[in-house]
């Protein structure tokens, strides 16, 4: 599966921590979208709009784990939607998290930045967000069974 991402899913390390995926993504937009911060966090997110357009990176090839790993991350607040991304010229499928309506409430007026991230919020995101689960820690479950 091919996804698409536009806020702390483009750091590596970020990445890597939340799904154990640890590839390079290629640059890529997607347009009908706009990206805006969410009040009082870290994180962006997405909702479509006309006439705007979202510049992320595409992660190519990511198994159901991992997936799953990042469905689990990114809660209920989002829901995995399948989008068309331009990658250089080429149009290509992927899908993406989109902010669900009932939480759109807590959109901000203002754009996200990836760069101000990176700079001010990148370590208190990785040292307190709740959502991190190591992707190589054992199921719970299956610690229990044996």
């Amino acid at each position: 599966m091919d996804l698409f991402v536009y806020g702390t899913l483009m750091v590596a390390e970020v990445m890597r921590r939340v799904s154990g995926f640890d590839q390079a993504g290629d640059a890529a937009v997607l347009h009908g979208y706009r990206r805006r911060g969410l009040s009082g966090e870290w994180y962006p997110a997405i909702v479509p709009w006309p006439d705007c357009r979202v510049e992320g990176l595409l992660y190519r090839g990511l198994e159901p784990g991992q997936l799953a790993a990042l469905d689990a991350f990114e809660g209920a607040m989002y829901r995995r939607v399948p989008v068309d991304v331009v990658i250089r010229a080429d149009r290509c499928s992927a899908e993406t998290y989109v902010l669900r309506r009932s939480w759109g409430h807590l959109l901000s007026d203002e754009d996200w930045s990836l760069q101000h991230f990176v700079s001010r919020g990148l370590r208190e995101f990785l040292a307190g967000y709740p959502g991190f689960v190591p992707a190589t820690a054992p199921d719970v479950a299956d610690e229990q069974r044996h």
